[in-house]
């Protein structure tokens, strides 16, 4: 291996034009990768309400669809505009009130009740279905034409126009958010690293390393949701920059003494070993979201746990050639760096070591008895508010007040229909029913009824109607409808409910089991890696302990903020934090218990191992700033509030660790040493 370096190092010029054209190749295939914008579905597929949506997707085009809402001063001109809809390619159908009543006669003639449903102050709305999903280019252009030819002051809203802005809007602001990110990230290195050069250098690595990764979904053909494609860059360069940073470390300190090429194969053999367990912990925080039913944490799990490895691995083969390719420039431009004064708060601490003891047990117990916080799991909520489809969705749902849209589907059978409705109609919470059996009177003759008609309601032996209701989705009072509904029509009726009600409502019970098994996996998996390093049982409860308290904190805040805990983030933040943070306090114990194997008394092991908050500082400081912009200006709260989760618990963890994790040590020494395997030598 080191003669495989030595030669590396020796055509350091050709290896440093290979990275940059692997980063260009990376780059053009990280342009072209599959984002999936429907957050649907990402819900578990054998959910019975999600293969209900699936089967009206696939059936009748519903989810498929957009609707049109627009000022009703003429039948003729939106008939006339339904008909130039109707005709652009990759539309498959136009519903307007023109289906179900003759818009030639006078509206004073007109069913009163179709009339409701589609007209109401001064507004219509017409219903447009589309031949293929909202996430292929046919749809995608025939959204594009539709705008084109809506008259001013018109809203066009519904899934696959939502899908339509989130993508525009997701690009524009992953590729913003990541450069403001990177430059603050820069100058926070050019404060702290004694050369200019230096940080351009660990930034170009880690950042060929995010490309890297996510070209390998391109070639895997693999779909990433519009939530990880905004998220793993920043927790991928914030979680394994310190990696990066240890290398430098270690070769600067090992060039005073050696040869360039000596000191770069000593840095990579050093640093190997001692980010090994940093590397593992932030893996298996990741790879523990992957045991999630809700296919969001597969996706970020998977991918984040590559990139973790991918920077691993770059940044022992491509930075150490950087660095010694550039030996020179960043050697020589050495100038005043900020270091951040530990002696004060060391003496804090160590003097008041039993109060801290004892607030951190009080901390511990209180993690145990503390009320769970609310979960919100409405998913819109995930999506802007500013963006044209939802400003018209609000308006849509006010108008013809529909708040919560419910589906049933079944099999074809009149009488079914007919009783389910019956029972519907007895509910308060429900404002409107459309289906067959309710629109056309069951006395007409079914030669009367036109042919569109039927084929809207009526495929391949199956059937569906749709409800409007008054209260909002992810309330309880829709959770007691929902539950309501499946004894009383679901199990008597042998048919199905579904849309976003029902969905937050499986969600909810989904994600409250994938949050407790996450945490448990997490825990366990984070435990074994750090007592594996240590050969230690109590030190991997007390560091775990430490980080559990900060994630606590950092969730408290969000709910003072909200008055709630968004569902995603409560779902992630622990594994993410967990896994990435515990690192900090990690690094302080060995620290500690390297000082202590070196014969230092626990004062002065303490005071060695508080040395290193620089790097633990240098490490938090990263994944702040890299995740602050999206977490202050995302238009999108999904994303948004994960960023700030994170930003924020990287900064909540380092202040744990450094204000708990020596006193601990130092408070528990003689019982460390009896559970523990460290070797004393002499005493200083």
């Amino acid at each position: 291996m080191k003669r495989i370096y030595l030669f590396c190092f020796r055509h350091s010029k050709i290896i440093t034009i290979l990275s940059l054209l692997l980063f260009i190749l990376s780059f053009y295939l990280s342009l072209n990768i599959k984002v999936n914008y429907d957050i649907y579905s990402l819900l578990p597929k054998d959910i019975p309400s999600v293969n209900a949506l699936n089967k009206l997707r696939h059936t009748f085009k519903l989810g498929e669809e957009a609707f049109i809402l627009h000022h009703f001063n003429d039948p003729y001109e939106v008939d006339s505009l339904k008909k130039k809809i109707s005709q652009i390619k990759g539309v498959s159908n136009v519903s307007w009130i023109s289906d179900f009543q003759d818009i030639f006669l006078p509206d004073y003639f007109w069913d009163q009740d179709i009339k409701d449903k589609f007209i109401k102050d001064g507004y219509t709305f017409l219903k447009v279905e589309f031949i293929e999903s909202s996430q292929s280019p046919l749809t995608k252009s025939a959204i594009k034409e539709i705008n084109l030819i809506l008259p001013k002051g018109s809203y066009f809203t519904g899934n696959a126009v939502i899908a339509k802005d989130l993508s525009d809007l997701t690009q524009r602001e992953t590729i913003r958010y990541l450069i403001i990110g990177s430059i603050l990230v820069i100058i926070f290195l050019f404060f702290l690293v004694p050369s200019m050069y230096v940080p351009l250098l660990i930034y170009y690595t880690i950042f060929l390393s995010i490309l890297i990764n996510t070209a390998i979904s391109t070639l895997l053909g693999q779909e990433i949701s519009f939530i990880s494609r905004m998220i793993v860059g920043i927790l991928q360069l914030g979680v394994t920059m310190d990696y990066a940073i240890f290398l430098y470390h270690r070769y600067e300190e090992e060039s005073k003494t050696k040869s360039k090429e000596e000191a770069g194969w000593e840095a990579v053999r050093t640093t190997a070993t001692s980010i090994v367990a940093s590397s593992a912990t932030t893996m298996a925080g990741f790879l523990a979201m992957t045991y999630m039913r809700f296919g969001l944490g597969k996706d970020l799990g998977f991918i984040l746990t590559r990139g973790v490895l991918v920077s691993f691995i770059s940044s022992l083969t491509i930075l150490p050639v950087l660095l010694y390719e550039f030996h020179h420039k960043w050697s020589s431009s050495k100038r005043w760096v900020l270091r951040i004064p530990g002696e004060k708060l060391f003496n804090f601490v160590i003097r008041w070591r039993p109060v801290i003891f004892v607030i951190f047990l009080i901390s511990a117990f209180s993690l145990f008895v503390i009320p769970k916080f609310p979960i919100d799991y409405k998913l819109l909520r995930g999506l802007p508010e500013n963006i044209p489809s939802m400003i018209g969705q609000r308006k849509l749902e006010n108008i013809f007040e529909k708040k919560s849209t419910i589906f049933v589907i079944g099999k074809e059978s009149p009488d079914n229909w007919q009783e389910i409705i019956k029972v519907l109609k007895k509910e308060t919470y429900v404002t409107g029913i459309m289906g067959y059996y309710e629109m056309v009177d069951p006395l007409l003759p079914d030669y009367m009824v036109p042919e569109s008609v039927k084929k809207s309601f009526f495929k391949d032996g199956v059937s569906y109607l749709s409800l409007d209701a008054n209260f909002s989705y992810g309330s309880p009072e829709s959770y007691d409808f929902i539950e309501r509904m499946r004894e009383k029509i679901e199990k008597r009726y042998n048919v199905t409910f579904t849309g976003i009600p029902v969905l937050n409502y499986d969600l909810k019970n989904v994600t409250t089991n994938d949050l407790n098994n996450v945490n448990i996996i997490s825990i366990i998996a984070i435990f074994m890696v750090v007592a594996l390093s240590f050969l230690s049982l109590p030190i991997p409860i007390l560091l775990v302990l430490v980080i559990e308290m900060a994630i606590t904190i950092n969730l408290l805040i969000d709910y003072l903020t909200y008055g709630f805990i968004f569902f995603s983030s409560n779902l992630f933040i622990g594994a993410i934090q967990l896994g990435a943070t515990i690192d900090y306090a990690v690094l302080l114990t060995s620290r500690y218990l390297e000082a202590k194997r070196k014969g230092f008394n626990r004062i002065a092991s303490a005071h060695f191992a508080f040395e290193g908050i620089n790097s633990i500082i240098i490490s938090a400081g990263t994944m702040f700033f890299i995740s602050f912009p999206l977490g202050i200006f995302s238009d999108i709260f999904m994303a948004k509030n994960l960023a700030m989760l994170v930003s924020r618990g990287a900064i909540i963890s380092v202040l744990f660790v450094t204000l708990l994790v020596v006193p601990i040590l130092v408070t528990l020494d003689s019982f460390l040493d009896k559970l523990g395997f460290i070797r004393k030598e002499e005493k200083r």
